[in-house]
């Protein structure tokens, strides 16, 4: 059991209070889960409290599997190249008009 803030960040402690509704629908959505359909099941309550309950995957994150060192750099040159081909292309039709 892996409990975090918003940010990511490891709980040691937490105190939930639910209603019996709220428990009916607690374990309604965790049976959801159980299925292949859903991959989190979202409660909030009418004041606005959220808690989202998340399916464990054993696979890696994105991070683990060393991806996001060069989707970077590619989505970078992908922009690059399309600004200077757009550049291109302008320069172009100016002087072709000019």
């Amino acid at each position: 059991m892996d409990i975090t803030d918003d940010r990511g960040r490891a709980l040691n402690e937490v105190t939930v209070r639910l209603t019996p509704e709220e428990v009916t629908d607690l374990l309604v959505a965790a049976s959801d889960l159980e299925g292949d359909g859903a991959e989190h099941a979202m409660l909030r309550s009418p004041d606005g409290t959220t808690l989202a309950v998340y399916r464990s995957t054993d696979e890696p994150t994105p991070l683990q599997r060393g991806t996001d060192w060069w989707v970077g750099p590619l989505v970078l040159v992908a922009v690059i190249l399309v600004v200077v081909g757009a550049y291109t292309i302008g320069r172009g039709l100016v002087d072709l008009f000019l």
